[in-house]
């Protein structure tokens, strides 16, 4: 059977409990990357999230590009959002299983946005590294940030800075963001129907042997849309590991 680990960007929203409840139901485990300024307004949430089994990473701070911000800056961005999801699973008397960070728009520290880029990265296995991105990769290190992931065959993590790196990557981006009323009809993703079909045509979701790692977004107003995606992969035999 095909296996996934589920990642979740921008928690917490107004809806992150029917996100969670939803995933629970489907007794799917999820990793959230909470940003800090909205969980430091809204940690019950992520409170309840970590008590009914779920994951919390960091997405910094606020959601800047990190090449924008320096290396200080985001040094600073995820210490402070550390503090707050140490706070949460206090209060919700759960250990923490361990470190997890994931960049904004996966600029790893030198403006390369390359979630916009992935198609390319994967098809050249050339995962772009510089002085600034091995900085904040050994800062990483020293705090005691991995990845979770295992047994992911998928050829972007057959390259070095992405297989031992310690932010998250992902195998597959749904796209679930442009089902946002902002962005409708500017971009190709208009309906859960388009986002399955995105899955349907992806080279590596259906058929690669390993894990993938699959990044959907919680955000207001497609909760369910996010939920119809896992259960379009549910009922395709994905099994979603946990963390």
């Amino acid at each position: 059977m095909p296996k996934a680990y589920l990642t979740i960007d921008d928690s917490p929203s107004a809806r992150t409990d029917d996100l969670v409840d939803g995933l629970v139901a489907r007794g799917v485990p999820a990793l959230l990357f909470c940003r800090g300024d909205l969980l430091e307004a809204n940690p019950d949430p992520m409170i309840r999230a970590v008590q009914k089994g779920m994951v919390l990473g960091n997405h910094g701070y606020t959601h800047k590009r990190a090449g924008d911000l320096g290396f200080d800056a985001v040094c600073d961005s995820i210490a402070k959002t550390e503090g707050l999801i140490d706070h949460c699973y206090a209060m919700a008397a759960r250990p923490r299983p361990g470190k997890y960070f994931r960049f904004p728009y996966i600029d790893r520290g030198d403006g390369d946005l390359l979630e916009r880029r992935f198609g390319d990265i994967v098809a050249s296995g050339n995962v772009p590294e510089n002085e600034a991105v091995r900085r904040l990769q050994d800062w990483l290190s020293e705090h005691g940030f991995a990845q979770p992931f295992e047994n992911v065959t998928h050829p972007l993590y057959q390259a070095p800075g992405v297989r031992e790196a310690k932010d998250c990557l992902f195998t597959y981006s749904t796209g679930d963001w442009m089902l946002n009323a902002r962005y409708k009809g500017t971009q190709p993703m208009q309906s859960l129907n388009d986002l399955t079909d995105a899955m349907k045509r992806d080279p590596y979701l259906m058929t690669e042997p390993g894990a993938q790692v699959i990044l959907i977004h919680d955000h207001d107003e497609i909760t369910a849309a996010a939920l119809g995606m896992v259960d379009y992969l549910l009922n395709r035999d994905f099994v979603f590991e946990g963390y």
